[in-house]
């Protein structure tokens, strides 16, 4: 009754604004509870690192890490019924030109179109990983190096799926993360690795 009265008042044009309003209050406020939920994880963390925990409303919170040389941004997404929940490693240190590697699957081989096919001449690397840059000299005389082609090995060893650069830095992504890989002592060694890739 009061809502059949509600909508005679307001007629239609009020009745859309305020079924706009009510999805964007919705939304605005899922995103309030996963940013809590998710900085109720990362604070135990960021203690341990001595870092802080900030938040923005696009990225949600992360921790901000300063010890490492470049900024570093460790942030968890929670995921949801269709999708995982994601760890991220953003180093905002950029490299100068962009490039993304995965494992060279033939999802990967089909959907992945951007940019130019790299190899690095090493057969099993090259078998194992798909390697697109927008500048292949660049990016192949760049990953050429032992320690990163060992940084990249290890991370696809431990579950991340993606690792990519472009114009604010480098990052890495793993899906269906658990909470051992959110302990100080895997996280500082995600660091170290990531640290050691991109260190010039």
């Amino acid at each position: 009754m009061f809502i059949e009265k509600l909508m005679n008042d307001l007629g239609v044009p009020g009745f859309v604004v305020l079924s706009i309003l009510g999805f964007l209050l919705l939304v605005y406020a899922i995103v309030k509870i996963s940013t809590k939920m998710v900085e109720k994880k990362l604070k135990p963390l960021a203690e341990m690192l001595n870092a802080e925990i900030k938040s923005s409303f696009l990225l949600g919170s992360y921790i901000n890490i300063l010890s490492y040389g470049p900024e570093i941004h460790f942030r968890l997404t929670l995921g949801g019924k269709n999708s995982p929940q994601y760890l991220y490693l953003e180093l905002l240190n950029p490299v100068g030109f962009g490039f993304k590697i995965t494992r060279r699957q033939v999802l990967n081989e089909i959907f992945f179109r951007w940019g130019k096919e790299v190899e690095l001449n090493d057969v099993s690397f090259d078998e194992e990983f798909l390697i697109r840059a927008d500048k292949p000299l660049e990016t192949g005389s760049y990953l050429m190096d032992s320690k990163r082609k060992d940084a990249i090995k290890y991370f696809f060893e431990n579950g991340f799926t993606e690792i990519k650069a472009n114009a604010k830095g480098v990052y890495a992504s793993k899906p269906n993360y658990t909470n051992d890989d959110i302990v100080s002592e895997k996280v500082r060694t995600y660091l170290d690795n990531l640290n050691t890739f991109t260190r010039m």
